[in-house]
């Protein structure tokens, strides 16, 4: 008996080792790539200043301790469209574009990381007259992307090369990402559908607060529009950062 387990225990490694590999993630179905962006679409073209503040541990064991412009990092962020005569001369269209994934790794490499989520906001612009009547409801759907910093940990050991977040600069844009291709730390370049903005939709029936009494509440149907987006092309954007002003440590 001890002889035979012996035997099944030195199997079992072999058997795992046997065991076929998870099957590779299926690449994303690419669209068409756009040319020209016309007017009929949102722009995409857009440059943003972000800002993101940070302060060791050791300063935030003072209860007295509060953020100043001293803690501030400061990240130009850019996303400019690439028309599909561009991305074919230069090779953009041979990248491995994935899915994206908001799914962050344990302990990532140190430096930047992009972080594409799926989840969408609705931005709300309320027409209403002086009285606070509703007339018109349009909404704009947008996507919050994170561009993490992350550093080595101060005393980290030589096989723990664990690693923290430095830096979080969060923007909201109006595309979602359909795949992905990660050039370097500083380099990215996406896929979006593009967003045709406002297009009529079914009127709806929005609350709001009347005044009279006893019933305040009152439903009023007024047009909607909302973006939409074009789900037979992609538009294809390169985003870059530059970092402006680093805290010190």
């Amino acid at each position: 008996m001890h002889t035979t387990r012996l035997l099944l225990a030195a199997a079992l490694p072999l058997l795992g080792a046997c065991r076929p590999d998870a099957p590779p993630e299926p690449p994303p179905r690419l669209k068409p790539l756009l040319e020209t962006l016309g007017t009929h679409y949102r722009p995409l073209t857009r440059q943003d200043t972000l800002s993101s503040y940070w302060a060791p541990d050791s300063l935030w064991a003072d209860s007295l301790f509060h953020l100043t412009d001293a803690y501030r990092s400061q990240v130009l962020l850019r996303a400019q469209f690439v028309p599909a005569s561009v991305a074919a001369a230069a090779g953009l269209d041979t990248l491995r574009f994935r899915r994206p994934s908001s799914r962050l790794e344990l302990y990532p490499h140190p430096g930047y990381q992009w972080s594409f989520y799926s989840g969408r906001s609705q931005e709300i612009d309320l027409t209403e007259t002086a009285d606070k009547v509703p007339l018109r409801l349009a909404l704009a759907p947008t996507w919050r992307y994170v561009l993490s910093e992350y550093r080595r940990w101060p005393h980290e050991a030589a096989d723990d090369p664990r690693t923290e977040e430095r830096n979080a600069y969060l923007v909201d844009y109006p595309f979602g990402v359909a795949a992905e291709a990660r050039v370097s730390d500083s380099v990215a370049y996406v896929r979006v559908f593009p967003m045709r903005p406002r297009v009529p939709r079914p009127d709806t029936l929005y609350p709001y607060l009347a005044h009279q009494r006893p019933f305040p509440w009152r439903h009023q149907r007024i047009p909607l529009v909302a973006d939409q987006p074009d789900t037979t092309r992609h538009a294809l954007l390169r985003l870059r950062f530059r970092v402006l002003h680093h805290s010190a440590d």
